[in-house]
């Protein structure tokens, strides 16, 4: 009897251009290639921006979604006697609380930084998570660019990770999309929603996961690495969603 797969997607930079809606024309092959399969997604944005961002029509072709590094989940119910999953609820989400003086931390941080060209609105609190960025959440797509070239040769964010993962040892600390920090409560990353949701889907299926940040420190690595010390787990790494076009047209992706 042949193991069918679960597919999991990162979204950011694995789905779409980083903070950004998904390709046309992609959309339309990856909707298509969602027909007959358990798909869903993994990302470390918010519920309402993998909406904005994916569209409403694909969303709502998953079976699930796993936002903010899987610290909330919604899942489609069934929302009468009909027999037909039409309406998202909220299954879960975790709680995140920031230690004392912890943000006036990020604050000096921001300041200290020698990247000159910084915007606004430093960091987001999200459900079970912040997300922090040097350049600023208002950054337009052109300054994002020009500070992930920065960052791709000075390894700034790789270096404040080191930091504050050595000064609070009760939260993580990892590299998400092209700016930002993800950071959460030890251990809820996204890795989590193995232990969650689908710890006895792997005894009888396997799951293939997708993500653009694999290598560590990035926010796809716990996810990929406890997969992959499984028989029936699967990580592949890409590094847009080009990539994950070309990807899908190869085995286990065509099965």
């Amino acid at each position: 009897m042949e193991v069918t797969t679960i597919y999991l997607f990162d979204v950011d930079g694995t789905l779409t251009p980083a903070k950004t809606r998904i390709d046309f024309n992609f959309a339309n092959d990856f909707r298509d290639w969602i027909e007959g399969k358990e798909v869903y997604i993994v990302s470390g944005g918010s519920y309402e921006r993998i909406i904005d961002q994916l569209g409403v029509s694909i969303v709502d072709k998953m079976a699930g979604v796993f936002a903010c590094m899987g610290n909330t989940f919604y899942q489609k119910y069934n929302s009468g006697n009909t027999g037909q999953y039409s309406e998202w609820k909220l299954i879960y989400e975790n709680k995140f609380k920031a230690p004392r003086g912890f943000y006036k931390q990020l604050d000096s941080i921001v300041k200290e930084s020698p990247y000159e060209s910084k915007t606004h609105r430093h960091y987001e609190e999200r459900i079970g998570m912040v997300n922090f960025s040097i350049v600023g959440r208002d950054a337009s797509p052109p300054q994002r660019r020009a500070y992930s070239d920065y960052d791709a040769m000075e390894k700034e964010r790789e270096q404040i990770v080191k930091v504050l993962s050595k000064r609070y040892k009760s939260l993580d600390f990892v590299i998400g999309g092209a700016v930002s920090i993800d950071i959460f409560n030890k251990g809820n990353d996204k890795s989590q929603v193995i232990e969650r949701f689908f710890k006895d889907s792997l005894k009888t299926h396997k799951i293939a996961f997708v993500g653009d940040r694999i290598p560590a420190p990035g926010n796809d690595h716990a996810l990929a690495e406890k997969l992959r010390k499984h028989p029936n787990g699967e990580a592949y790494e890409v590094e847009s969603w080009r990539d994950t076009a070309k990807l899908l047209k190869t085995p286990p992706f065509t099965s």
